[in-house]
């Protein structure tokens, strides 16, 4: 198969193209270079049996080396016998269905490689940007759903700087909580409620940025000037960046729960599905493949409730987990959704977890497969994961009260508590709770539009003083509060001990009136002229104890908006 992503001669005449780009274009500043659209093995995130080429194959054997000890180990894992390394081929789907002793390991070895396959020739292209020049940010866009055509986001977050993605099957949560550094972008295509509920949604999810498709020529008309959904692409940014710094400025929460993103155990349940399908597995296309499956259900539903109740949980992949994630004291639960393919290091990292306390969460019983797709003859944490009803996707599932019972059970208690009118945990609301320093972000949203009760009930751990970032008023303090909130916008509110400093210019350092219990305030700051005009604008991350100014010839006034404390003002400069 040619080109081969394992092809040294065609990775060389890529990266040379890449970085005659970077020098020539280098200099115009490009925001990034997109290195493919919608791109992915084969045909997007379709599940073919690419790439069997001899440069792939040899590949795939060293790296299988690196996988098992020796090649009796393959041999016994694959129920094979390869006489040498040279003679190993793996299975493809077609024979892996024809399979009766649920051993997928030779099939499923090739597709895990072919994931390390496409992240390694994503991250090398990367890399041969940042040689060239070392200020380019590499992107990938379209990026898919997690799943087949490379799509594992545990390797594929880290291998570019910037991603346009496709917010399905919790792509953007697991982009961006695998690679924090990285800037996820998501893409404009309409207008109207449901487009600003995306636009927010996004953005309280991680997204740093949007691409605005202009099929139809709405946005700019042919005269420069903004036609219907230009204008209304207008007003949504300038609400997006009146409160944006200070989520920006932000991070997550510290999280008591883990949830682990297992790869082998999709691979495992897709060849389960499809395997009485036959030969119509090749039917599937990469639109079909974002099909749902119990692997993204039980994921989407275990992360929809533990949102409910503003959790926002530690993302494990395998790799992390046999590396000792579960070792840090502060974890008191992980969340195995649909997590039925678990190496022994895996299963081994969980049972000591379980045995200094943790508690062990599954929707179903999880490493009845290993980490190559073969049935085990026993169940390996059989009285270790527990199966509760609230995380079960193919039972009964009483919401986020049942998820809040778990928790409380393992010692885990929300930090926030946000009730509706019945007084329970409030369904349908996406709870988003952020840490800078002593002060808290307490963002809500509907999950889906128009999905929240209108009126909510806010309780606090202790007493603050509340206010809300997006309309005016003066702060009020307690630690409970009632909510009206919108079916589509969000409700942002900054909550702090006490009221929170403003702007002040001492001489050339931008400082505050009082002291800030916050680590940073994120102000924009816009440097005019004497006829108001703009000469430069932008936003400063200001820590506690101030930040010098840059000089701004011919600036007149200094206007500074403080998103944190609410307050504006505009300074003469001499």
């Amino acid at each position: 198969m040619a080109p081969s992503l394992s092809d040294p001669a065609f990775a060389a005449t890529v990266h040379a193209r890449l970085q005659a780009l970077a020098r020539t274009q280098g200099p115009d500043r490009p925001l990034f270079y997109n290195l493919g659209d919608e791109t992915g093995i084969a045909d997007l995130a379709a599940p073919w049996d690419y790439d069997t080429s001899p440069a792939s194959l040899a590949a795939f054997r060293a790296w299988l080396r690196g996988q098992y000890p020796d090649l009796d180990a393959l041999n016994r894992q694959w129920a094979t016998t390869f006489p040498d390394w040279d003679a190993v081929t793996p299975e493809l789907t077609d024979d892996a269905m024809r399979r009766t002793d649920q051993n997928f390991s030779a099939w499923a070895d090739f597709k895990a490689w072919m994931d390390v396959s496409f992240a390694n020739a994503i991250h090398a292209s990367t890399g041969a940007l940042h040689a060239a020049d070392p200020a380019a940010l590499s992107a990938i866009e379209g990026a898919q759903v997690p799943g087949w055509g490379g799509y594992d986001y545990g390797r594929l977050a880290s291998t570019v700087d910037v991603m346009e993605i496709y917010d399905t099957g919790n792509a953007l949560q697991l982009a961006h909580a695998f690679n924090p550094a990285l800037i996820p972008l998501s893409t404009a295509f309409a207008s109207g409620p449901r487009e600003v509920h995306r636009a927010w949604r996004d953005l309280l999810r991680g997204g740093r940025g949007m691409v605005v498709w202009d099929e139809a020529g709405d946005v700019i008309g042919p005269d420069g000037a903004a036609g219907p959904r230009g204008q209304f692409l207008q007003s949504l940014v300038s609400s997006l960046r009146a409160v944006s710094p200070a989520l920006l400025a932000a991070v997550p929460a510290p999280s008591a729960v883990a949830v682990l993103y297992s790869q082998a155990s999709f691979r495992t349940r897709w060849m389960l599905d499809m395997q009485p399908k036959g030969a119509a597995w090749s039917d599937r296309d990469s639109e079909r493949e974002n099909d749902d499956n119990a692997w993204r259900a039980a994921r989407r539903q275990a992360v929809t409730h533990l949102q409910e109740l503003g959790i926002t949980p530690r993302w494990l992949t395998s790799a992390t987990l046999e590396g000792g994630a579960l070792q840090d004291q502060a974890l008191r639960v992980v969340i195995l959704p649909h997590a039925i393919a678990l190496s022994d290091t895996e299963i081994a990292e969980l049972r000591a977890f379980a045995a200094r306390g943790g508690t062990v969460l599954a929707d179903t019983e999880p490493g009845v497969f290993d980490a190559h797709s073969r049935r085990r003859t026993a169940l390996p944490l059989a009285g270790v994961a527990t199966m509760p009803q609230s995380v079960r996707p193919d039972g009964d599932p009483v919401g986020p009260d049942g998820m809040l019972a778990v928790l409380k059970a393992a010692g885990v208690a929300p930090p926030i508590q946000v009730l509706g009118p019945d007084g329970a945990v409030a369904s349908g609301v996406d709870v988003h709770v952020y840490a800078n320093g002593g002060v808290t972000i307490l963002a809500l949203q509907a999950s889906q539009p128009w999905s929240a009760p209108p009126r909510l009930t806010v309780r606090l751990p202790t007493p603050a003083t509340v206010r809300d970032l997006r309309r005016a008023g003066p702060p009020v303090q307690g630690n409970a509060m009632d909510v009206v909130l919108d079916g589509i916008e969000p409700t942002v509110l900054a909550l702090s001990p006490d009221a929170l400093p403003g702007p002040v210019l001492d001489g050339g350092t931008l400082r505050f009136d009082g002291p800030s219990p916050a680590a940073v305030h994120a102000m924009r700051l816009e440097w005019r002229d004497a006829a108001g005009a703009i000469l430069r604008s932008g936003v400063m991350r200001v820590p506690a104890d101030g930040v010098a100014l840059p000089g701004v010839p011919g600036t007149a006034t200094l206007g500074i908006a403080d998103p944190l404390s609410g307050r504006t003002v505009l300074l003469p400069l001499p």
